[in-house]
């Protein structure tokens, strides 16, 4: 619950100091950049909700 919490939080804070720029720059390379951030956030958040990794281990280290 904790990392949700925390990861929604980390997401608007992100959102909002990216946002400013994008709006305060008004650049189009700048604002595809800035997409493709938030899209890579959102993923990662996602994958570590559901707590696995690529190879499909819920956080165990393999060797």
């Amino acid at each position: 619950m904790i990392n949700l919490v925390t990861g929604v939080l980390a997401m608007v804070m992100i959102v909002v100091f990216l946002g400013y720029y994008a709006i305060s720059i008004k650049s189009v390379p700048l604002g595809i950049i800035i997409v493709a951030i938030l899209v890579m956030v959102a993923v990662d958040f996602i994958k570590s909700l559901r707590g696995k990794d690529e190879q499909g281990n819920a956080g165990q280290k393999t060797e």
